[in-house]
């Protein structure tokens, strides 16, 4: 039986081939159950986003409870799961904030700590099968700051409950972090200097979130910090990375950042009801028909801790003129979703069993980005745009054995590809709020013939004087084949109910629906459909 030569039709998670190319695609939080709230965003001006400010103005602005959705604890089928913490990994890592925090030097002799967080819980559960929990998360989110004249000390920590139970032993009855799984996260954990060598330097070293781009969580500039993938509902969601960030103001409205990342993070993969989306497949053609193969075995060769090849280097101009933020930027990085190299694939000719392994590696590329956000009366406008160049032509070997079979096919060509984001929002009279995104290329997207069109919708009311704020209608459209629509295409909604009556108290009741057909994405969303609680108590 000898194979028809073909290239794999997903060769990583999110990648499929197109054109003789695997390729990659992408999702949303409120948009995947909507999107980012521009409305209530502590970071948006009327309709548009604000210009950056010197350090002083920014502490005026960042202490708005900051409340984010959860997170997942089961594990892909047939996965055994790890203790999600240790007593141990506790005390260090308390241990080092309370050192960093609350050590006393004479520059903090005068300054108080100030703190603010959130209490959440978030429960989900499958409306298929057997109304499975799909999500349990129970999470303290604490932002700690302390600060001087001359310093600005920042730690933002996780500390959750995650998800059932996870023993498959007698034994792990008594290991209490099996019987009642928890985590700590810090998220956040930096150093400001402002007036750094000058009045017009500012830095920032240490475990940061780096935040570029005007769009609504779309952000194809956005890209040096890794995904944080765990839970796709909250989608826009990144990890901090262990940088230092130098910026100039030349003026109040006109700035130069500078970013050096010294070690390349990988963005960690969606648990729960998610975790299949991602999973390697590679479909082996014969004269008798395709036979989709799952890879068993996936090794990650990460790129080495030093600066040629472990690090990142970014640059950004920002300016804001005629009530309109601008920017351009440049990164030198490594996409955080990996491509394999290789595939091998043996079938043991007595049992017909097929046995397989790959070997995946994170691409280098350039990235050439711009972007705007400003306002027209009470209608906010925005537009985002990256030019992604990669370094080298990426291939993936294919061995398959015993038929003797070794090829190499082309997995991400060098050459530059363009995804954008166009988006606009309008707050009428009365309490309603809409928001309307076309997004081209989401993250897990890559290569000239491989980026996707997506819509992008949503829609808010507040009714019994903004106690209560519904949302009818929010979710996005997708067509991954224009020629052949009604076999291509993808939708997902997500209605929510939001009560807010109590101050610093919100209850939301949503679900979420999709369905879809063809071999991306958002068609891996088919018959996900669940409904979610989410009560946060800030503080």
């Amino acid at each position: 039986m000898k194979p028809v030569k073909q290239p794999p039709k997903h060769p990583f998670p999110f990648r499929k081939p197109h054109h003789g190319a695997p390729v990659r695609n992408r999702i949303h939080q409120h948009g995947l159950p909507g999107t980012k709230n521009r409305r209530h965003d502590p970071t948006v001006s009327g309709s548009a986003r604000q210009h950056d400010a010197p350090p002083e103005k920014e502490l005026q602005r960042q202490w708005v409870p900051a409340i984010t959705p959860a997170r997942q604890h089961d594990t892909s089928p047939g996965q055994k799961q790890r203790p999600c913490g240790t007593l141990a990994a506790w005390r260090i890592s308390l241990a080092a904030i309370v050192c960093l925090l609350f050590s006393a030097p004479a520059i903090y002799a005068e300054s108080p700590l100030l703190w603010r967080g959130s209490v959440e819980s978030d429960q989900r559960m499958m409306l298929r099968d057997e109304r499975d929990w799909a999500w349990n998360e129970n999470r303290l989110d604490l932002t700690m700051e302390r600060r001087s004249q001359q310093l600005r000390v920042t730690a933002n920590v996780w500390l959750r409950h995650l998800g059932p139970s996870v023993v498959t032993s007698s034994g792990d009855l008594f290991d209490k972090d099996r019987v009642s799984p928890w985590n700590l996260d810090i998220r956040e954990l930096y150093l400001d200097v402002p007036g750094f060598l000058s009045d017009k330097l500012d830095m920032r070293v240490g475990r940061q979130r780096i935040a570029w781009g005007t769009a609504d969580r779309f952000n194809p500039t956005d890209n040096l910090n890794p995904p944080d993938l765990e839970d796709l509902l909250d989608f826009g969601r990144a990890n901090g990375s262990d940088a230092i960030s130098l910026q100039w103001w030349f003026n109040h409205q006109n700035s130069l950042q500078l970013v050096h990342i010294a070690r390349f993070q990988p963005a960690n993969m969606p648990l729960g009801p998610f975790s299949d989306l991602f999973a390697l497949e590679f479909v082996l053609p014969t004269l008798h028909g395709d036979i989709p193969i799952s890879i068993e075995n996936k090794s990650v060769n990460l790129p080495p801790n030093n600066l040629g090849e472990g690090s990142t280097l970014a640059a950004r101009f920002s300016t804001f003129i005629l009530n309109t933020d601008l920017s351009i930027s440049y990164v030198y990085g490594r996409d955080y979703l990996p491509l394999p190299d290789s595939i091998h694939i043996e079938m043991d000719q007595p049992t017909g069993e097929f046995h397989s392994s790959a070997r995946l590696v994170y691409p280098r590329h350039h990235v050439i980005g711009a972007d705007m956000a400003g306002s027209i009366g009470r209608l906010g406008i925005w537009a985002e745009a990256g030019v992604f160049i990669p370094e080298r032509e990426m291939r993936t070997e294919v061995i398959v054995e015993p038929f003797d079979w070794h090829e190499e096919m082309v997995a991400l060509k060098k050459e530059a590809y363009l995804k954008f984001v166009l988006g606009c929002d309008y707050s009428f009279s009365g309490g309603t709020y809409a928001n309307i995104q076309y997004v081209r290329g989401f993250f897990h997207e890559g290569g000239r013939d491989g980026l996707n069109d997506y819509l992008i919708l949503q829609t808010e009311r507040d009714l019994l004087r903004y106690h209560l704020r519904i949302q009818p209608l929010a979710g996005g459209v997708t067509v991954s084949d224009w020629d052949d629509p009604k076999n291509h295409y993808a939708w997902f909604y997500s209605p929510e109910i939001t009560y807010h009556g109590i101050d610093n108290l919100e209850i939301s009741l949503g679900g979420f629906f999709s369905d879809g057909k063809g071999d991306h994405l958002f068609a891996g969303l088919k018959d996900k459909h669940m409904l979610r609680l989410k009560i946060t108590a800030s503080f």
